[in-house]
């Protein structure tokens, strides 16, 4: 096989698996938002029964056999990693025999079904039995695919190549060692900040023309990106310029919808920024979790709750809620979209207390996997756990272990990704100040500048860089927690005044 030869086949394997891809990516679209619910049964049949199609088209011996011999040439550095990675995940997807692979899709999605209906009902006991089957599922699979450390280490480098335990649990003593103090120490001595305004009734329709304002601000463009309703707000990727996020909407937080929509926007903007030269190929959208969390919480936190980013629109917003905003000023909303406050819900969470949503997620999933908790009353170990590091207990199940959907799935080894994620952010926001003047570009309406910056940097990329790779390239340094700990002291010892 030459390298024409060895381009042409890859080019009807890659758009054959695409459309496999695009396909199964659509139905679960429609399922999270405007799916019928008693569909599901079928639905979810004939997801399995697609899935199994495209299992068989992507481990057939002759395409891997021909990837092989194409992984032999020099293709260039953007193909030659494109090969890596897909014989990467194909000689670990062929290893599972075909029944199963099928069986996990069919439970991935009856997991989703069941923690919808669970929440819903506020009860856990709804969705434990399926967690568990989710779990040994998982380490099933990891069995089939073999690992070298521990079954926990090889989930984590899953979602963030080369992270471990003994990285995690090193960067999340940083948080113990100063975070903690520190939101202690604000408890006590920072000034007094009411964020109730905020959560008076404010009706949907209204929150959706906010949606307009900030869709009009970020230069969203309906063309390539849409946005739907869903019970737990997520991004998916169709293509790069077909890309779909989901928000909800929460009469008394006027802030939820708000903070979600850029937070999903973030990860939009990075499959939508991707080379052209990259479309349809792998390496365009098997970007890291903690890459990909970088850009949402990027854009919701290090961009989003800046004065410059609502000094032109808080007062769009104060039109549409006339009644509810009337007395709150402009440094007072800042003030207040800012609060520090232990809460229950992590997607609600303020800036500051959100990585320990994240450790507590990590402890659990951690001991979960090592089979060290009681699964069946995990709830109740969750709300535990929530009492001990923040200092509040969740009432019932749905605002405390089920409010999250990623152990629905078997995503087991993402939720640390929030938190690393979150630090990521800090360097790269570092070093866009240096380029950039980001108050200026935002209060005069450029947020374009922004955007430019991050394709320019970070997004063009894809999945050509692991993390460690673009955080050098960008920042000129590597990755440091301290960095992102020591912004968070900064910036909330200003806003408390100590």
């Amino acid at each position: 096989m030459n390298k024409e030869e060895a381009l042409s086949f890859y080019k009807q394997y890659r758009d054959k698996c695409n459309a496999y891809q695009l396909a199964e990516t659509t139905i679960f679209f429609d399922m999270s938002t405007i799916a019928p619910e008693n569909g599901n049964d079928y639905r979810i049949k004939m997801m399995s029964l697609l899935g199994g199609e495209a299992y068989d088209y992507q481990t057939a011996p002759e395409n891997i056999e021909k990837l092989e011999e194409m992984s032999k040439l020099d293709l260039g550095d953007v193909m030659n990693e494109e090969i890596r990675q897909v014989l990467k995940d194909l000689h670990r997807i062929s290893k599972l025999p075909r029944d199963f692979y099928i069986y996990m899709q069919e439970l991935s999605a009856k997991g989703e079904i069941a923690w919808k209906k669970a929440k819903k009902e506020k009860d856990y006991s709804l969705f434990k039995d399926v967690l568990k089957e989710l779990v040994e599922m998982r380490k099933k699979a990891y069995d089939y695919y073999g690992y070298d450390k521990t079954l926990y280490d090889a989930m984590l480098d899953d979602y963030e190549t080369g992270m471990t335990i003994e990285k995690y649990d090193n960067f999340f003593a940083c948080i113990k060692e100063r975070l903690v103090p520190f939101i202690k120490k604000l408890e006590k001595e920072g000034k007094k900040i009411d964020d109730q305004p905020l959560h008076q009734t404010f009706e949907i329709e209204g929150q959706e023309k906010v949606m307009d304002i900030l869709k009009d601000y970020m230069n969203f463009n309906p063309k390539e990106c849409y946005m739907g309703l869903s019970a737990h707000p997520f991004t998916c990727s169709f293509s790069l310029h077909d890309v779909r996020i989901t928000n909800k909407y929460i009469e008394n937080s006027l802030v939820s919808s708000i903070f979600t929509i850029i937070h999903e926007y973030g990860h939009a903007l990075y499959m939508m920024h991707v080379d052209e030269k990259l479309e349809g190929l792998y390496v365009s959208g098997s970007m890291t979790s903690g890459m990909h969390e970088s850009q949402s919480r990027f854009l919701e936190n290090y961009i989003g709750k800046r004065k410059s980013f609502w000094v032109n629109n808080f007062s769009k917003v104060k039109e549409i809620f006339p009644e509810q905003l009337k007395n709150i000023a402009f440094d007072d909303f800042m003030e207040m979209i800012n609060v520090v406050q232990p809460s229950l819900i992590r997607t609600e969470a303020d800036e500051l207390t959100y990585p320990l949503h994240i450790l507590v997620r990590y402890e659990l999933e951690k001991e979960m996997i090592n089979g060290n908790i009681d699964i069946d009353h995990l709830d109740q170990i969750w709300a535990d756990k929530y009492e001990d590091y923040l200092g509040i207990r969740p009432q019932d199940a749905s605002e405390g272990i089920l409010q999250d959907i990623h152990w629905s799935d078997g995503s087991f080894g993402y939720f640390p990704t929030y938190a690393l994620g979150s630090a990521f952010g800090a360097q790269f926001f570092k070093a866009m100040q240096k380029d950039l003047d980001v108050d200026v570009a935002l209060a005069s309406n450029h947020f374009s500048l922004i955007e430019d910056w991050l394709r320019e940097h970070i997004h063009q990329y894809g999945a050509l860089y692991k993390a460690d790779e673009i955080i050098e390239k960008v920042c000129h340094e590597p990755f440091d927690p301290n960095v992102y700990i020591d912004y968070l002291i900064d910036k909330f010892s200003n806003i408390y005044g100590i």
